[in-house]
């Protein structure tokens, strides 16, 4: 039976065991005239007795008594009521005495016969101590409820917000296992987000149909088919939450401690009660957020198979500028933010050539001088088409200076080096590496080598010769996987009106993260 600590407004309770008639009575009434709540017993039995049904701040205690002595009072307490200080009575004291008492949790002990002073001054050392680590535990509850804010409202990622909420728990309540699952209404499937402390070899991201509606207990069979854990742990010893957000049921999460740990107080289930619900809340957000995001990646996507649509020969290459542009801007180790950049760079990079006329961009030859300036200016007009989406102005240096070189002879503002933003030089390489291994109506597509020869040769004049090195490098190892498995135009603008059989390449390579 778990016991709630006294607060500040209640009166201190303590429970007097001694068989002794005197000592007893004189203890009652000493500890009563100083303001505090007073019971009694006249041996560890009863005292146990009079425990199920009453709280108590303090026990005071003798050690020898018929029926049940001190000692083995002690010990069923530290099973039983860990949280309530003792304090030991002897007239036999010796170090024995005195080590075995507080090895089983007692707080102090007196030697009989006692002063008052030195009752009085011990049980207020007790009651004060305890006041102390009571404020402490608050805090603590304080600082973990800050912490469990913080870390599920401090982003929308959902791998960011997992790990943070996995190692805040692992932490705080120290579980044998722990595992966190998302339902995906959408697809009626059940994802496994963590695992830990089990030899399971399910790992993080795999996905089981749902068998039926996600109701309560039918979310648990799913979670626990998904997981493999057994549902059979003692009720003591888990904490099982079906997670939901404004009336959506969001996902399982399910904690469990071993046999020989303490079970799950009802501190513990207070405080993770609270968890369930901010965790529900950031999932369900983070959800939300991957969806959206992932809708409007999918759309630039099929904008920027609209405009490579324009040119039968080009159908394809903003979809395949975005594979190798994230690709090394992974192996160089950008952050995601940059990554993100890179996505929808790649997509969009060539959006200005909405603006630049059909016998300019589709001509079969050499373009005049003329021509080149009226085609050059599609990176400017791609950023004024981007600029006023808010989301996306990360993404307008890699649209304006992707065709900017080191020498500093390109175009639109002739940057050089290292004025040249890092995604832009990365973007620069892509394109003209697709660009050449690509047909076109005036010449043929360039082999692997050739165009890798090309970009040796106009390394650290054209492009970032570093990046060149680590672009090269990437394509010997991972040029076939790279490589889209279809160039076929699949997009196509007839009669004014936009037609999209299916997008160029599977949903697989628009995942966002």
């Amino acid at each position: 039976m778990n016991q709630s600590l006294s607060t500040h407004t209640d009166p201190v309770s303590i429970l007097v065991v001694e068989d002794d008639p005197m000592v007893n009575s004189f203890c009652a009434r000493l500890l009563h005239m100083k303001g505090y709540g007073v019971k009694t017993a006249f041996n560890g039995r009863e005292a146990l007795t009079i425990l199920q049904t009453n709280r108590f701040d303090l026990v005071l205690t003798d050690l020898q008594m018929p029926e049940m002595g001190g000692m083995e009072l002690l010990r069923e307490m530290r099973e039983q009521y860990p949280d309530i200080d003792t304090i030991m009575f002897t007239a036999y004291a010796t170090v024995d005495t005195a080590r075995e008492a507080l090895k089983l949790g007692a707080f102090d002990y007196l030697t009989k016969p006692f002063s008052v002073d030195e009752l009085e001054r011990t049980v207020r050392r007790a009651v004060e101590w305890r006041r102390v680590r009571q404020e402490r535990q608050r805090l603590s509850e304080v600082v973990a409820l800050y912490e469990i804010s913080q870390a599920f409202t401090s982003t929308l990622d959902t791998e960011t917000a997992v790990n943070e909420i996995v190692g805040l728990l692992w932490r705080r309540f120290s579980p044998a296992t722990l595992s966190l699952s998302l339902v995906h209404p959408e697809d009626n499937e059940l994802e496994l987000l963590a695992l830990r402390g089990t030899v399971s070899r399910v790992s993080a991201g795999v996905r089981i149909p749902l068998q039926c509606a996600p109701e309560k207990e039918n979310l648990f069979e799913d979670h626990f088919r998904l997981t493999g854990i057994s549902g059979s742990v003692s009720p003591s010893h888990t904490a099982r939450f079906v997670l939901r957000s404004n009336d959506r049921i969001v996902g399982v999460l399910d904690l469990s401690r071993a046999p020989d740990q303490p079970g799950f107080d009802q501190d513990d289930r207070t405080l993770l009660t609270i968890c369930a619900s901010q965790i529900a809340a950031s999932l369900d957000n983070s959800r939300l957020y991957r969806q959206l995001k992932q809708q409007n990646i999918e759309m630039i996507a099929a904008l920027a198979a609209s405009i490579d649509a324009r040119d039968p020969y080009t159908a394809g290459h903003s979809m395949q500028v975005m594979r190798y542009a994230v690709r090394l801007g992974e192996v160089i180790g950008l952050d995601a933010a940059r990554i993100e950049a890179l996505r929808y760079g790649g997509l969009l990079h060539d959006i200005g050539k909405i603006g630049v006329p059909d016998a300019i961009l589709l001509k079969p030859a050499s373009l005049s001088p003329e021509e080149m300036e009226i085609m050059r200016a599609h990176a400017v007009i791609g950023v004024e088409i981007v600029r006023g989406v808010k989301a996306l102005r990360p993404v307008l240096p890699v649209i304006r200076h992707h065709h900017e070189r080191i020498d500093g002879t390109g175009y639109p503002d002739g940057l050089s080096g290292d004025q040249i933003p890092l995604e832009a030089r990365i973007m620069a390489i892509a394109d003209a590496y697709d660009t050449m291994t690509s047909e076109r109506a005036y010449r043929r597509a360039m082999t692997q080598d050739e165009a890798i020869a090309e970009l040796r040769r106009s390394r650290g004049v054209q492009w970032d010769a570093d990046l060149v090195d680590r672009f090269i490098e990437l394509l010997k190892s991972e040029a076939q996987a790279l490589r889209l498995q279809s160039r076929v135009a699949q997009v196509s603008l007839t009669h004014n009106v936009l037609h999209i059989p299916h997008l160029l390449v599977s949903l697989g390579d628009l995942h966002v993260d």
